[in-house]
């Protein structure tokens, strides 16, 4: 089937070395196009299957007091896997995937606008998306063998059968060094739970670019308590 598949191909797209592509990274100080994670360490507790994360062996969450989210790009190397969706729809969930990061971030963390000390700049690229299947996806939920399977999927935190998702690529830098303190290419898409994943082919990236917010929130959360 080509939906499991293209995440499979998606999934493999960064694989070597966790070569995280970041379009657009020209006239940034120090921001690599491709980040060597050798030095980091895996980030095992990633609490998402199909995630790839790794971090700097010393970073100090405690350090940092701000946020700057530069605006995700799209990326067009030809490892990247789109699939049917035009330039238009993917510059779209690209500003959907800035816009949630703010979103949830700037709830719990100061964002700011421009680089200083104590200051985190998270650089995000949108390097695939999984179209959903709107009318298999939603009616397979609505029956009843449908929910059972979607329930079980949600507690094992992946995706409902038919269900789009995105691939993800992003890295944390200190705004003044350059310096990588975290770099994560992942598989996203929404729980298994949300009947409304699949209404439209891109629904469930949508909805994914909310998920991937949170989870970065979560990571925070856990550096910052030390979980």
């Amino acid at each position: 089937m080509r939906s499991i598949e293209s995440k499979r191909r998606a999934a493999g797209a960064a694989a070597a070395a966790l070569a995280l592509v970041l379009c657009g990274c020209a006239g940034k100080p120090t921001a690599p196009d491709v980040i060597d994670v050798n030095g980091l360490i895996p980030i095992k507790e990633t609490r998402l299957p199909n995630v790839r994360a790794y971090q700097a062996p010393d970073f100090d969450r405690s350090r940092y007091t701000g946020l700057l989210i530069e605006p995700a790009t799209v990326y067009s190397g030809s490892d990247a896997d789109f699939g049917g969706v035009g330039e238009q729809d993917r510059q779209r969930i690209a500003a959907l995937l800035t816009a949630e990061f703010k979103r949830v971030l700037g709830a719990e963390f100061r964002l700011v606008d421009q680089a200083g000390p104590g200051i985190v700049r998270i650089d995000l690229a949108l390097i695939g998306i999984d179209q959903s299947k709107p009318v298999l996806s939603t009616a397979l939920r609505l029956t009843p063998v449908g929910l059972v399977m979607s329930a079980t999927r949600g507690v094992q935190s992946k995706a409902a059968p038919f269900t789009g998702s995105i691939n993800i690529a992003g890295v944390a830098y200190d705004s003044q060094s350059g310096r990588v303190l975290s770099a994560v290419q992942a598989v996203i898409s929404p729980s298994a739970v949300n009947v409304t994943s699949g209404l439209t082919p891109l629904r469930a990236a949508e909805l994914s670019t909310t998920r991937a917010a949170e989870a970065f929130r979560d990571y925070l959360n856990r550096t910052r308590t030390g979980q």
